[in-house]
């Protein structure tokens, strides 16, 4: 329970804690379903064969969708963990195997699932059922949907909450301490438009994570949090004039009150750094880029 009268920080701590148990918990995703498939097929599974490139393809295809329809990012990261739950339950524990018309179904299923339960908006403006029917351009009907939608909240039992990796960072981001500096005009100026940019920059690298099954099979939502929050402070460090002390502290503050060591954030910061400037390379891919507003989205049949 959190005290009305708890600091923001104490708050965070709160919840931060909270997200940590569900992650241990009920969210895990231990089988990497992607790795199976290759070792199993050893590269003549055809070309309806689940590949990490089309995984990538459908992950970019969640955040356009949920860009067009005005959502929070973050529905896309639970609908990932939808996915990848769901499909890993189907070939691990049920011995199923998942192809890519099959994995569609499921992209779509889960992207619907995760905006009627976290989209928070009136149901009058909600897309229904036939709105993603639509999306896979008739491929799916609206009964197909409905039906795996029972079938995935059996398989998932009903744990449809996960801690994704930018909630996490939210919390994390009061764990920054606030400091002033020495200001000519003003005599003084606050942190606290140095810490926003940490912050977007940290929820950046969180969507991008969410593309490489190598990120999200291995790591936990916290420990991609945590390494993205330090990725980000050093990537914005010139640009900001970032005191050395302020990523110390925030370190210090974050292993303190939690299990994430630095040990695991500054290897999987090598990792995010890597992704992030391959995606912004000329040559790079863009399946996270930010939202035009204006063209429909593709239908997942086309990814």
């Amino acid at each position: 329970i959190i005290h009305p009268n708890m600091s923001r920080q104490d708050k965070a701590k709160e919840e931060l804690w909270t997200m940590l148990e569900q992650e241990a918990s009920s969210y895990i995703i231990k089988f990497d379903y992607l790795a199976a498939i290759k070792i199993k097929n050893d590269g003549a599974g055809g070309k309806d064969e689940l590949t990490e490139g089309f995984r990538r393809l459908v992950c970019g295809w969640l955040f356009e969708v949920v860009d067009h329809f005005n959502y929070d990012r973050d529905i896309a990261a639970i609908a990932t963990y939808y996915i990848d739950q769901t499909t890993a339950i189907q070939m691990q524990k049920q011995d199923k195997t998942v192809q890519r018309r099959e994995y569609q179904l499921i992209g779509v299923t889960s992207l619907y699932l995760a905006i009627k339960l976290h989209g928070g908006h009136e149901d009058a403006s909600r897309p229904d059922i036939q709105s993603f029917a639509n999306l896979s351009n008739s491929q799916f009907s609206v009964k197909e949907i409905e039906g795996k939608e029972l079938e995935m909240l059996t398989m998932m039992d009903w744990h449809l909450n996960p801690p994704s990796s930018s909630r996490v960072v939210v919390n994390l981001i009061y764990f920054i301490p606030e400091y002033w500096e020495e200001d000519e005009t003003s005599g003084g100026k606050s942190s606290k438009a140095e810490i926003s940019s940490i912050f977007e920059v940290s929820r950046y690298l969180t969507e991008l994570s969410l593309h490489v099954s190598e990120i999200f099979f291995k790591y936990k939502s916290s420990e991609i949090a945590f390494a993205a929050v330090v990725c980000a402070m050093d990537a914005l460090k010139d640009k900001l004039s970032l005191p050395r002390w302020v990523r110390e502290d925030f370190i210090s503050n974050v292993t303190d009150s939690t299990n994430l060591t630095l040990k695991s954030a500054l290897a999987l910061g090598t990792l995010l750094n890597d992704l992030f400037h391959s995606v912004h390379s000329p040559n790079g891919c863009h399946e996270s880029s930010p939202p035009n507003g204006k063209d429909s989205p593709v239908s997942v049949r086309d990814v």
